[in-house]
């Protein structure tokens, strides 16, 4: 059994070596993308720009944020030499509203079915753009952090707490809060994505934990309200109730109405801004993956806040209690993956039988469909030509995980690994076995009792995954718990 999990582990870390080696060039298929905007995107007409009241934006514009520049309008680039480290710092509203529309155009162009693909594929490039501008700012000197701190806020006050823009009302004053004496914002003209947008790349530079937490909360409840609103107004929503009694049937929902778009950007760049806290504050460089990162900081209060939308709907007037699911870790984790094709589970040993599957069905996934444009061109790319190689030692590699895995005993299929129950979780403190799970408040880490939670509290002891010194805890329930 022992040689068996060793074999599994090793294979499993070729595998991964040489799936990570196939994304290398080109790894966000951004290529594919400009074939398909340089082709298909028309501007709109002046009669379609009044209605509007909004500025077209060509989704090849290059994008600058803070030390990174995204830069699609060049022909004689291509694939990741497009994502360019620059010297300087610099911070515009234009660069976070082009973000926001290349987002949304790269995801939702091409077959539905293949949405999740594209949502992690740009939200990895996001996720990648976050982490040279936390490194880069981490290498800087105290002074020219706190420039970069003074531009973020500036650029953030300015959209947040003027008034007026351009001798015009601004829609955005007041959106987090009503300041004494001023009027509260109706939210009339606002785009929730730039808002995000904001949020996300420049509070973590300037704004409390607990004040970004608090923002992230306000956002994510106008932001999913807003668009719930809409999608029953056009009847895309179910008005039956039971049709949101857990997080599967809830993100199916939504999929179906196709927010499920704009979700994922809520999640993972909520998730992002958590994370960039923490790097700033701590001066660590930033290396992980999108998936460490959705392990680490996770937004679990999303999920209640996304249900209580979708709900006020079917019961109008009427209270309409959040299943008690919905508060979990286990909840948000399942929503999370069916919205992003991402588990943000951390891989034990119980689950890693699933994991290897889901790795090689991935990527047998993405193989299938490579000779057909993910946006609808009929052009191949050569990078994946000249990858044949690395195909080819690929299905190798899954060839003999597959092997490996059908004669696994059906304990292990079962989710038993060395004789353990996929259902026992211990404590990683006492390494007690769990009849209650704790939520670390400040790093969001799960998984401990609560004497144990209590102990980090009381003796402000930091978290043992992250080293962050928690406030408090909350306690959940975990329905995967005997």
């Amino acid at each position: 059994m022992a040689i068996t999990c060793v074999l599994k582990t090793l294979l499993f870390s070729v595998l991964l070596f040489f799936y990570q080696q196939g994304l290398a060039n080109d790894t966000y298929r951004l290529e594919k993308f400009r074939k398909y905007q340089m082709k298909n995107w028309k501007p709109l007409s002046k009669e379609q720009q009044n209605c509007t009241d909004q500025l077209e934006i060509s989704s090849l514009e290059n994008i600058r944020l803070g030390f990174v520049r995204l830069n699609l309008e060049s022909d004689d680039l291509s694939g990741d030499g497009r994502l360019e480290t620059c010297e300087t710092y610099e911070v515009y509203e234009k660069d976070f509203n082009r973000l926001n529309n290349f987002y949304f155009n790269y995801v939702n162009r091409g077959n539905p079915e293949r949405r999740k693909v594209r949502i992690q594929r740009v939200l990895r490039l996001i996720h990648r753009i976050f982490a040279i501008n936390l490194n880069r700012f981490n290498d800087q000197s105290r002074g020219e952090k706190e420039l970069i701190d003074a531009m973020a806020k500036s650029l953030f006050d300015q959209l947040f707490l003027s008034v007026n823009i351009n001798g015009r009302s601004n829609p955005y004053f007041n959106y987090f809060h009503l300041v004494q004496g001023g009027k509260q914002c109706n939210y009339v003209g606002v785009n929730n994505g730039l808002v995000l947008m904001f949020l996300a790349f420049l509070a973590p530079h300037f704004l409390s934990r607990d004040r970004l937490y608090t923002y992230f909360c306000i956002l994510g409840n106008i932001y999913t309200g807003e668009s719930c609103d809409q999608a029953f107004d056009r009847a895309l929503l179910s008005e039956n109730i039971n049709a949101y009694d857990c997080p599967q049937c809830l993100s199916d929902q939504l999929k179906a109405a196709e927010l499920d778009t704009g979700i994922a950007l809520l999640i993972g760049l909520t998730a992002m801004a958590s994370a960039a806290f923490q790097r700033i504050d701590s001066g660590l460089e930033s290396q992980e993956t999108l998936e460490n990162l959705l392990i680490r900081c996770l937004p679990y209060e999303l999920l209640p806040i996304v249900y209580s939308n979708a709900a006020r709907h079917c019961r109008p007037g009427r209270s309409c209690p959040v299943p008690a699911f919905m508060y979990t870790v286990n909840g948000m984790q399942e929503f999370t993956s069916s919205i992003m094709g991402i588990n943000p589970a951390p891989l034990t040993e119980a689950s890693s039988f699933e994991s290897l599957k889901f790795l090689m069905d991935y990527i047998e996934l993405s193989d299938s469909v490579g000779s057909d444009s993910e946006f609808a061109s009929e052009e191949s790319d050569s990078e994946d030509q000249d990858q044949s190689i690395v195909v080819r030692q690929q299905n190798e590699l899954i060839g003999q995980l597959r092997q490996e895995l059908a004669n696994q005993p059906i304990t292990e299929e079962a989710g038993a690994v060395r004789g353990v129950s996929a259902g026992t979780k211990k404590c990683p403190i006492c390494t007690d076995s769990l009849t209650d799970v704790a939520v670390l408040h400040r790093c969001g880490h799960a998984g401990f009792c609560k004497t144990c939670a209590e102990r980090l509290i009381n003796e402000q002891r930091e978290c043992p995954f992250c080293r962050e010194i928690p406030l408090s805890y909350m306690k959940v329930i975990d329905m995967s718990l005997p």
